[in-house]
């Protein structure tokens, strides 16, 4: 079977398709395939948050493959040893939260990169490079495969977010909305002008420097706050928890109304 990477994803973005999809926090096979046959095309495994292992995120990059999903997987910070073994595990991205520099986003590419972009640690064994079954394995193939995607959220990533977005190697940008709306003086207003703004700000330095934008969304119509910008390729729904409550409620409260009374 031909695994689909989150390049492919973004090889379909740049040519105008958009693509969906959440956070995974729990360690859950059977949402994977749920989501994957509702429409979603990505599911980023959490490390950061919540109480997910590496060995958790391993079993959820096999079945993602299994069934087609596109898998990331997003670290808890700049960490080498982290991101290292997320790639050897198979994940086809890594997503690093609270960039705040260039040299950050630097660093990440020398860790995720094989030479001459980067230095990862070459070993054939791994999964992502077949067990050793190929030893001639192409670390250039895995070069072109591994997608580098970062969040901007905090008040310094923000002020310096042109010279991140220009890093080469970087692939994708997501804004952490809920941190700007902090840092922009209207916490938790995800939607107010003042954080839409600064995402269409980052929209085009990404248009710029030839990067790829992800945003987050409730509903279809939050989609209209964007202007459909064409670097804004991808979306950020509610989280499957979030999504399950939502259905129940609305569910239960149809039944409650609709039921006679005895």
């Amino acid at each position: 079977m031909i695994k689909k990477t989150f390049k492919d994803l973004l090889r379909e973005g740049r040519k105008g398709t958009k693509f969906i999809g959440t956070y995974l926090m729990q360690p859950s096979d059977m949402i994977i395939e749920i989501m994957k046959m509702a429409g979603f095309d990505f599911l980023i495994y959490d490390l950061e948050h919540e109480r997910m292992t590496l060995s958790d995120v391993m079993r959820l990059v096999y079945v993602s493959e299994a069934c087609g999903m596109v898998s990331v997987v997003r670290v808890p910070c700049v960490n080498e040893e982290y991101i290292k073994k997320v790639l050897d595990i198979g994940a086809s991205c890594i997503k690093v939260p609270d960039i705040k520099t260039a040299e950050e986003a630097h660093r990440i590419v020398e860790y995720a990169k094989f030479p001459p972009y980067g230095h990862r640690g070459a070993c054939s064994f791994v999964r992502a490079l077949g067990y050793g079954s190929n030893p001639k394995a192409s670390y250039a193939k895995a070069n072109d495969e591994t997608a580098i995607s970062i969040i901007i959220e905090g008040p310094e990533g923000i002020a310096n977010r042109e010279e991140i977005i220009s890093v080469d190697g970087i692939d994708s940008i997501s804004i952490g909305q809920v941190d700007m709306s902090v840092t922009l003086g209207v916490p938790g207003e995800i939607f107010h002008p003042k954080v839409i703004d600064s995402i269409l700000k980052c929209a085009d330095l990404c248009l710029k420097y030839k990067k790829q934008l992800s945003v987050q969304i409730h509903t279809a119509e939050d989609i209209k706050l964007y202007q459909k910008h064409p670097a804004i390729t991808h979306f950020h729904t509610d989280l499957p928890p979030t999504i399950f409550y939502k259905a129940c409620k609305r569910l239960c409260d149809e039944i409650y109304k609709t039921v006679e009374p005895l």
